[in-house]
């Protein structure tokens, strides 16, 4: 018999005794019997429940006063939603979630939106962002309207300052959308046409030793910075771009420097050797860059003047090679 262990009192009542909307969450999960599946309240940080796998299935159950953003699973095996009355369908091994209204709508909205990704034209950005700015219009729940406006920042950044300005106040006070909007205010400010900010990484030397982005950073090369994780598998798919890049240019106006970040030590290093990455490293930066330089995802690449203004951010496949290539014939 599978047991619901909610983890805030006083929202396991109201469920019971106030809510009015019934919900039910089946998913499927291949593991062991009893292995505990968490359903999380995401903008509370709160455990509302914990559940066990019998036969490779488990279940929640409960009502709701309001829909809520939530996600079901345990370590990287979960899937995020909106939960609202009615049953949805989780599938752990396969990372998806389907059954309800909001669900298959923003469902079918991402797997759209992302489809734009594929081929990178000026006309699918175009239409990728029409896109998320008419399902936001059309969304009648806060919690989706600021979960497509999250989607929109990693796209386009006057867009979403643009809805941004006009959000209701519990959007721009969603956790996600907060973040986005706090990392578009350092990215603006470590934009193009803007010096570096430099930062120090305690032991970031591969020999142990302090090292400074000014190491390489405004001595007069121009200088690739490689935001990347090797856990990242993006980050990977980017190295042959930066490799061809560095074979045709490296020299005394030209260097990469990698900046390991989220990663453990051991594995960056593992990553270095294995994925035979010829330029230097800082590592250990951890969230110090991210932070600084409003880094929402990697790889992310700046592109250094040799006085150290940065002279492009962003930068991914071709787009590599053509502008360094463009940098070093001025």
């Amino acid at each position: 018999m599978r047991k619901l262990i909610w983890g805030a009192l006083g929202l396991a009542l109201c469920f019971v005794s106030c809510g009015r909307s019934a919900f039910t969450i089946d998913g499927k999960l291949t593991a062991e019997d009893g292995s505990e599946v968490y359903l999380i309240d995401q903008v509370a940080e709160d455990t509302l429940g914990v559940t066990a796998v019998i036969g490779n299935t488990f279940a929640f159950a409960g009502k709701l006063q309001e829909p809520m953003f939530v996600y079901v699973g345990r370590g990287r095996e979960r899937v995020r939603f909106v939960l609202e009355p009615g049953t949805v369908q989780v599938d752990l091994d396969e990372r998806t979630v389907s059954g309800t209204p909001m669900v298959d709508d923003y469902v079918a909205f991402n797997r759209r939106f992302y489809s734009f990704d594929r081929e990178k034209t000026a006309e699918n950005k175009a239409l990728q962002v029409e896109l998320a700015d008419s399902m936001y219009r059309a969304s009648q729940n806060w919690i989706l309207k600021a979960v497509v406006l999250d989607d929109l920042a990693l796209k386009d950044t006057s867009r979403f300052l643009a809805l941004y300005r006009e959000a209701d106040q519990r959007v721009k006070d969603f956790f996600m959308v907060k973040a986005d909007y706090a990392s578009i205010t350092v990215a603006n400010a470590t934009g193009v046409g803007k010096m570096f900010t430099d930062y120090t990484v305690q032991g970031g030397n591969p020999d142990g030793t302090d090292v400074k982005l000014s190491d390489y950073v405004g001595k007069g090369k121009y200088i690739l910075l490689d935001h990347w994780a090797s856990w990242c598998g993006p980050c990977k798919a980017e190295m042959p771009y930066l490799k061809k890049t560095y074979e045709a240019f490296h020299g005394d106006r030209f260097d990469i420097v990698g900046v390991a970040v989220s990663d453990k030590r051991a594995d960056t290093e593992k990553a270095i050797l294995d994925w035979d990455l010829p330029w230097n490293q800082i590592l250990d930066a951890q969230r110090l860059p991210i932070d600084l330089y409003g880094v929402n995802a990697i790889p992310h690449l700046i592109l250094f003047a040799p006085d150290g203004k940065i002279l492009a951010r962003g930068l991914r496949g071709e787009e590599i090679y053509a502008a360094v290539e463009a940098a070093l014939q001025q």
